[in-house]
């Protein structure tokens, strides 16, 4: 009789109670806007067209049909394409390695 009695009691407090429930979806991300944007200049992040341009490109020399394409594939970040780090990809492929 004491059981039910004290879960009575506690319903009754429940239900009268304002007490609200949040729920977050994501318990990392914050409702605040921040007021800075960080903008990253990298093609592969390019607004438009310019991160179309890296999309698809070869990722070895081997597979690169001209030097044109081994270039834009190094400026879309393809550092493995330039060993010794010189500034020029494929050096089997373009000239002046």
């Amino acid at each position: 009789m004491k059981k039910l009695i004290l879960a009575a009691a506690l319903s009754v407090f429940a239900l009268s109670s304002n007490a609200g429930v949040t729920t977050i979806d994501n318990p990392f991300q914050s409702n605040t806007v921040l007021k800075e944007s960080v903008e990253v200049d990298h093609p592969l992040f390019a607004k438009g067209a310019g991160g179309a341009q890296c999309k698809g490109l070869p990722r070895t020399c081997g597979q690169m049909a001209n030097c044109e394409q081994a270039k834009q594939a190094l400026k879309c970040g393809n550092t493995r394409l330039d060993r010794d780090k010189d500034g020029v990809p494929c050096e089997s492929i373009c000239p002046g390695g």
